[in-house]
Order: structure tokens, then C-alpha cells, then sequence
């Protein structure tokens, strides 16, 4: 068979890997988890790809403190073909799917095409590899990040391109810019850096770490000009006790056997893992790690400068050892996805163990590759065909099993809810708030109105971005604007969807659903002027300083509690900062006593009010017994706990009674 055939052969395994990776990674679209961290990060991209915000900051890290930006800003280049987190989402797929590519052109390099086929088919099925590759998240980065580290630097020993040093460079310092966790990868770049005499080419060095250290001027001059705050942040998340132990290595363990990753997926309802999958993966890797030991030892014996198999291996215990040495020394709890940047080597690790017999008889790693420098003069025999078409056989029966347990998992988790584990995913979200009308504004009634903080929030700011709508916190606040709209509430029993209901405003419920087992997304449209029904009217409206007049008010009983509503209409908007409402609670036998027999204090998000707006506040209360009751409302700011007095001066506490418990309307 001539030379470019069988080259040609040798791509076959890698279409067909890189077609196994694309399903796990690109199919099933929208099974994937879109929630605060996904939203969060989403926002900050869209406001640099789309609304002109550079960004200087991160999403929040899971010790409490925010990230650097550097992974917004690669997160901002889907988000300026589309808005459309599905897009984001795909992007993140793909950068996975390329680095199995070129994990397979690394190991094929240095190793040949069977090691290069094990160690991408192990990468591509891997489900930490695949579950880190389906979200809009900084840690999803980090592989990719890794293997172009990982290139530059065997590019860097092994030819001296000074490009690939200073590419090298650039990388370590940029990768905990992406994501803190990154940072393990400055200890291996020091240390090649001594080892493979660096500092000879100190130009590029220079201008590597002058460009990351370039990046890292955005954060810091926000912290330093706008945000001292953070430094207290780090501080705090930072200046705990520290321990020292082994967690990162079985953690490391932990990615390469691919264990107790259901819960990221399926969580109370994840299956338990594949015992003989696990072995094999365990039988794998030592192999593969007696050859790189191999290796560095038979490169060590030999007079002429070492083989790139022999520098590749270098590269690879290098970096397998980082994030493990990183993180033995902590004071903040170590996460498995800290570890994220090493899945491509510790498929390499898989792969290498293709050649282990070669090493054993004292021989180095064959070289196949057509631009590979120097070739193993040894022979190929049977035994050294067959060994490596053992392990690859292995490998995919391995790959098929990861597989399959995954698209089971996948289908599982798009239809049915998994306590613990994936949330609504992105296709639930995604479809519900396409789903309404863009022809008027909408207003979404949900557990909080921060997209900072808030995590429905986030996701449908997201989700939204570009379109007329506001986000009220629900579960105290009825907005009705003096105009037509879209109502939608997160659930059926939410309180603003129950006022929406008890009032008569419900003209053609619309139901989006999520999965099987969780309460759909509710919607209707509103016409902007409908009266609400079972509201008690004030003769005279009364007027407080906050821009607000009470107009009417309820008492009914929704299940278990006592609602208190009031009907409010904003006349100006307010200048005050937070404000609450609160419902004092008290009996006709103790209408003075203090204190008052229940307090309800509720938030009322008035930065989502405009004028003209009707505002139906909830405060509940459970009491049992039958009694006459009275309440106190009125409203007050924050911090300060002042009451807002009313527009004539007299006190902001406004009695409303009496009513029965027992009341129903």
C-alpha cells in the first residue's frame, strides 16, 4: 500500500471519534444546565458582545468571591453572532470536540496512531470530559486551555519555536484569569522553564507574561478604582485555616475512572457506576504511566537529545501532577471540576500505555507520524500489534459503555425532574420564554428580581435579551402596568399567579412545561385595564411619599394562610432605595398591645416600577384560630428602618379591619 493510502487509513478511527464526541457533546440540545453561574456568566458576555460593557469582572466562584473576566471574554464571541445561550452552549461543545482532535494529534505525534486513537477515544467518551462540555461555564474552558498549553510547550522543548514559548507563557498566566483553578498550570510552566532553559529566549518569555499580565489590567484597575470591596472578599475567602491533604489526587482519580459523575446529571436519581468499566480505565492507566516513566528513563541512558515521545512524556507527568500539588495545600474547599485542565493528559496517559512492550524491551515509543523527525528503529512484530489492538479494543468497548450510560442520562434528564441534579434545563427555559409573544412587553413574576443574585432572574434576563420585559419578585408583588402585556409566573402556586387568578384576570391560561414532576411555567395576557375583583375600594385613596397610594385592600384565606392584599398605584417613581411593606397583624381584644400577634415584612421591588402601575402587595400569615382581625400596613426603606410618612405629613401607618380569618374572597 503506498505511503498516502495508508496515511489516509489512519484518519478513518478519528473521524469516527470525533463523530462520537460531537453526538455526546452536541446532541440532545438544551439538556444541559442553565442556572444562576450559566446565566450570570451569559449576562456579563451579552453586555460586552451586545451592549458596549467591557468586562472587568467575572462571574461569582464557588469560594464566594467573583472570578477574573477572561472567561466572558471568550464567552462574548458566540454572543455576537446570536443572544441565544444555545449558541453559547454549542460553542463550548465545540472548543471539547477540537481538543479531542488535537489530543489526537499530540499523541499521534509523539506516540503513533494507536496511542493517539486510545487517548481519543477515552477523551471523547469521558463523561467528566462530555458533562463539562454541555454549559456556559468558566471550568468548561479549562481543557482546551490546557491542551494549548500543553502544545505550546512540547512545541516550545521539542523544536524551540519561540512563538510556542511565548504562546506557553501567555497561556499559564491566562488560564486563572479564565478560571482560579488554572493557576496549578504555573507551577509545570516554571518548571519547564528551568528544565528546557527558557530564559534563553527571554524575548518571548517577556512579551508572554508582559501580554497575560496586560489581561489581568482590566480586573485590577476595577478593584482599585470602583470595587475595594473584593480585596475584603479574597481576604475572607482566603484567610481561613489551611489543610493539607490528598483530596486533589483522588479527585484526579476520581475524573480519570470517570466515577460519581451522575449526580452532575441525574443526582438522587443517578445509577451507580459501571464496576467493569472502572477496572479497565484502572488497568489503563498504570500501563500508561510505566511508559512514561519508561521513557524518561531510556532518554536519560542515551547520548543524543531526547525524543519528542520522551519529551511529550515529560510533559504529560508534569501536568498530571499540577493541579493535585496545586490544591494539596487549601483553605477553601477543592471541587472535582478544579482538575478539569488535566483530562486531555490523562488521556494521553491512557494512550501511551500502546507502548508499553516497545518500552519494556528497553526501545522508545514508535513515531508514525508524517512529519514526526526521528523514527524507532525497532521492528514491529505480532506481539506488538496485537498488545496495542488489545488495549484499543478495550478502550472502545469502554467508550461504548460511557456512551450509552450517557445518552440514557440525557434522555432521562430532558424529560423527567432529577432531584439534586440537572436543573429546568436550558430547552425548558429556552422554549417557555420564546413561547410569549414578542409583540408586547412581558412581565415575569418569579423567587427574586437580581439578576445578580437572583437565579431565574439571571436565566430569563438572559434568555430575554434585547426584549421589553421586567422581573418582579413574585412571591410578594403583583405588578400590573397601565398598558397591555404578557403575565407570567415560574409556577401555578406562586403568589402573584394566585392573585392574578383570585382578581379574574386570567383570560387564556398558557401552559409551558418544564419536565415530568415539576410545575410548568404560567402565562396569560393582561389588557392593561381590567378591574380587579373581591378588592374592598377606599372612599379616599391614601397617598404616601414614596409615590404610592393605597386604593383598596383583601383578606382571604389561600390554603393554609391568611393573605393580607393591598391594591397600590404608583403616581411618581420613588427616589428612596429599598423598600418594604409591612403587615402588622393584631386582634380586636389587643389592637394596641405591642407587640403585634404576627408580623409580615415583604420586599417590593420598586426599581421594576414604572408610573401608572397598579401594585397588588401579599403579606401571609398562618393562623388557625376565628377571630376579628386588624392589620397594619405601610411602608419603610433600607437599611435605615424608617416608615415612609404619608404625602399629608400624618404617619405612614395605615389600619385596615375588621375582618374574620375565616374570610375566603
Amino acid at each position: 500500500m503506498s505511503r498516502r493510502p495508508a496515511l489516509a487509513l489512519q484518519y478513518i478511527p478519528l473521524v469516527a471519534i470525533l463523530l462520537l464526541a460531537g453526538l455526546l457533546r452536541l446532541g440532545w440540545p438544551g439538556v444541559n444546565s442553565f442556572a444562576f453561574d450559566e446565566a450570570r456568566l451569559s449576562l456579563i458576555s451579552l453586555d460586552m458582545a451586545r451592549g458596549g460593557q467591557f468586562a472587568a469582572l467575572g462571574m461569582p466562584s464557588s469560594v464566594g468571591v467573583p472570578n477574573l473576566p477572561a472567561a466572558a471574554w471568550v464567552y462574548s464571541l458566540p454572543y455576537v453572532l446570536s443572544p441565544d445561550p444555545l449558541l453559547a452552549t454549542q460553542f463550548t461543545g465545540v472548543l471539547s470536540l477540537l481538543t479531542v482532535a488535537g489530543t489526537w494529534g499530540l499523541a499521534r505525534r509523539a506516540w503513533g496512531v494507536w496511542a493517539a486513537t486510545v487517548a481519543a477515544l477515552l477523551l471523547a467518551a469521558s463523561p467528566y470530559a462530555v458533562l463539562y462540555s454541555r454549559s456556559i461555564w468558566a471550568q468548561d474552558l479549562l481543557p482546551v486551555l490546557g491542551l494549548a498549553w500543553a502544545w505550546t510547550a512540547f512545541l516550545g522543548a521539542a523544536q524551540g519555536r519561540r512563538w510556542a514559548i511565548g504562546a506557553h507563557v501567555f497561556l499559564a498566566g491566562l488560564a486563572f484569569q479564565v478560571h482560579f483553578a488554572g493557576a496549578a498550570l504555573i507551577l509545570p510552566t516554571a518548571y519547564f522553564f528551568v528544565r528546557f532553559r527558557w530564559w534563553r529566549y527571554w524575548l518571548p518569555v517577556l512579551i508572554g507574561g508582559a501580554v497575560a499580565l496586560l489581561a489581568l489590567l482590566p480586573f485590577v484597575m476595577e478593584v482599585a478604582c470602583c470595587r475595594p470591596d473584593i480585596l475584603d472578599q479574597y481576604r475572607s475567602a482566603l484567610g481561613g485555616p489551611a489543610q493539607i491533604d490528598l483530596l486533589g489526587w483522588a479527585q484526579l482519580g476520581q475524573l480519570a475512572l470517570g466515577l460519581d459523575w451522575g449526580f452532575l446529571l441525574l443526582g438522587d436519581l443517578q445509577p451507580p457506576d459501571s464496576v467493569w468499566v472502572a477496572l479497565i480505565v484502572a488497568g489503563l492507566l498504570p500501563a500508561g504511566l510505566i511508559t512514561l516513566i519508561g521513557l524518561l528513563i531510556r532518554a536519560r541512558r542515551v547520548p543524543e537529545p531526547p525524543r519528542e515521545s520522551a519529551l511529550l512524556a515529560e510533559i504529560v507527568l508534569a501536568w498530571l501532577a499540577a493541579s493535585p500539588l496545586f490544591f494539596m495545600r487549601h483553605g477553601t474547599p477543592v471541587w472535582v471540576h478544579y482538575h478539569l485542565a488535566a483530562l486531555p493528559a490523562l488521556a494521553l496517559l491512557a494512550g501511551t500505555g500502546t507502548q508499553l512492550g516497545q518500552v519494556l524491551r528497553g526501545g522508545t515509543a514508535r513515531q508514525t507520524s508524517p512529519w514526526a523527525t526521528r523514527a524507532s528503529p525497532l521492528p514491529r512484530g505480532r506481539a506488538d500489534s496485537l498488545y496495542p489492538l488489545s488495549l484499543t479494543v478495550l478502550t472502545l468497548l469502554v467508550a461504548l459503555a460511557w456512551s450509552a450510560q450517557l445518552a440514557q442520562g440525557f434522555d432521562r434528564a430532558g424529560q423527567v425532574e432529577t432531584p439534586n441534579g440537572l436543573g429546568t434545563p436550558l430547552a425548558a427555559t429556552r422554549r417557555a420564554a420564546a413561547s410569549v409573544p414578542e409583540d408586547l412587553p412581558v412581565l415575569f413574576f418569579t423567587h427574586g428580581d437580581n439578576p445578580a443574585v437572583d437565579g431565574e432572574a439571571a436565566v430569563f434576563a438572559a434568555l430575554w435579551w434585547g426584549r421589553d420585559y421586567r422581573i418582579v419578585q413574585g412571591d410578594s408583588l403583583l405588578i400590573l402596568p397601565p398598558y397591555p402585556a404578557d403575565l407570567m409566573a415560574t409556577l401555578r402556586p406562586i403568589q402573584a399567579w394566585e392573585e392574578i387568578d383570585s382578581a379574574g384576570l386570567i383570560q387564556a391560561a398558557q401552559t409551558f412545561p418544564r419536565r415530568a414532576g415539576a410545575e410548568p411555567f404560567m402565562a396569560t395576557e393582561y389588557d392593561g385595564a381590567t378591574n380587579l375583583a373581591g378588592f374592598t375600594l377606599l372612599d379616599t385613596p391614601i397617598a404616601l411619599t414614596d409615590g404610592v397610594q393605597l386604593e383598596g385592600w383583601k383578606a382571604r384565606r389561600v390554603g393554609p394562610r391568611l393573605r393580607i392584599s393591598t391594591l397600590w398605584r404608583v403616581l411618581e417613581l420613588p427616589t428612596l432605595g429599598t423598600i418594604q411593606q409591612f403587615h402588622h397583624l393584631r386582634t380586636t381584644e389587643t389592637l394596641d398591645a405591642a407587640p403585634p400577634l404576627d408580623i409580615s415584612d415583604v420586599p417590593l421591588s420598586a426599581h421594576r416600577w414604572q408610573i401608572g402601575d397598579r401594585l397588588v402587595v401579599m403579606g401571609d400569615f398562618f393562623v388557625d384560630e376565628a377571630s376579628s382581625f386588624w392589620v397594619d400596613v405601610g411602608h419603610y426603606t433600607l437599611p435605615d428602618l424608617q416608615r415612609i410618612p404619608r404625602g399629608d405629613g400624618g404617619d405612614g401607618l395605615i389600619r385596615l379591619g375588621p375582618f374574620e380569618s375565616t374570610t375566603t374572597r
